[in-house]
């Protein structure tokens, strides 16, 4: 997999989620477009890369989403998500065996189990560290189960928008340079 392509992939899949899908949110849930680019490069990379892929993926979304103690004040909390991403790839890895890789629906529906996966650690060491008197979890205020069912729509609703996204990321597969040796056909 070639790396320069992955991280303009990688920066344009931020931005858009960070900018332009949650304009199109419908009752507090946006579609992910890096959820949907993590789900190609795990079907099509070899299983280290695509896990080193991942955790990086995930410190990333960490360090731009901060989480805030009681007193109101921002911090860093580098774990849930990357976690989150290692395992999603992971349960990817283990499927794309099952799956006609090349087909675009394959990539937008595995992103619902992907998204379900990668908010389990989420939510778990979010519960974890809200166990310290000093931190507000991100579902403060709320039940975890909605929060999980935030996570399950969130994957409905990317599975919808992966779907187009991901004809349009296969129809750049041959610059992404993938090592197809360990492709069966």
């Amino acid at each position: 997999m070639s790396p320069g392509v992955f991280l303009v992939a990688l920066a344009i899949c931020v931005s858009l989620d960070t900018s332009f899908l949650g304009l199109v949110a419908m009752g507090g849930v946006h579609p992910s477009a890096t959820a949907t680019l993590m789900v190609f490069v795990a079907l099509f990379a070899p299983r280290q890369t695509a896990l080193w892929a991942a955790l990086g993926t995930g410190l990333l979304i960490d360090l731009l989403s901060p989480g805030t103690d009681a007193a109101g004040h921002p911090f860093h909390l580098p774990g849930p998500n990357a976690l989150g991403y290692v395992f999603g790839t992971q349960l990817v890895l283990l499927l794309r065996s099952m799956v006609f890789r090349r087909n675009p629906v394959a990539l937008g529906i595995l992103t619902l189990p992907y998204l379900v996966a990668v908010g389990l650690p989420f939510m778990a060491l979010w519960s974890i560290r809200g166990l310290f008197a000093d931190t507000v979890v991100p579902w403060q205020g709320e039940p975890a189960t909605r929060e999980l069912l935030r996570w399950l729509g969130r994957g409905v609703y990317s599975a919808a928008f992966g779907i187009p996204f991901g004809w349009l990321l296969l129809t750049t597969w041959p610059i992404w340079r993938f090592d197809t040796s360990s492709i069966r056909r």
